[in-house]
């Protein structure tokens, strides 16, 4: 718990000045006797913080992380979107091959940020006027009047502009 100064000065005057017991300034104060006990001696303050616990966020490693690009560089080679590696596939390879102790919610989120920092690079396709055209043929059974006919259709769009073009003769 951490307390706020006045009742930091509180608990070590009672002790102090009083006399109090840690049970009595914890029930005069309404606070726990567990809180109480660390400020009592004045060993500990309010405001300055113990460190850290030691507890690392992440178990990754360098040879983890590495093992995860491998994943992705085998995804690009292969380019078969539907068996791709998820983060599930890799955090089950880890434990599989590696011998990995740590949670598949850590292999998430390493895998989420890495998918992050890799960018989709693309070039823009750019023509000149009267520069391309793209052509396609077909046919298609249309009503006209009350008989069924089958035309032949010739559609043209150019890239530049959009513009469509569809042309169509009875067969």
């Amino acid at each position: 718990m951490i307390i706020e100064v006045d009742i930091y000065e509180k608990i070590r005057h009672m002790h102090e000045y009083d006399g109090c017991s840690q049970r009595k300034i914890a029930k005069t104060l309404g606070i726990s006797r567990n809180t109480v006990k660390k400020y009592f001696e004045g060993e500990q303050v309010p405001w300055e913080r113990q460190g850290v616990s030691g507890r690392h966020r992440y178990v990754i490693t360098q040879d983890i992380l590495d093992f995860i690009q491998e994943c992705f560089i085998e995804d690009e080679k292969e380019n078969i979107k539907k068996q791709s590696h998820t983060a599930k596939r890799i955090y089950d390879r880890l434990v599989d091959e590696i011998d990995f102790d740590g949670s598949e919610s850590t292999i998430r989120g390493v895998v989420a940020s890495i998918k992050e920092k890799q960018s989709k690079v693309f070039v823009p396709l750019s023509f000149e006027p009267g520069e391309a055209i793209q052509i396609d043929w077909g046919q298609a059974t249309v009503y006209m009047g009350d008989k069924k006919i089958k035309v032949n259709l010739f559609c043209m769009r150019e890239c530049y502009s959009a513009d469509i073009f569809c042309i169509s003769d009875s067969a």
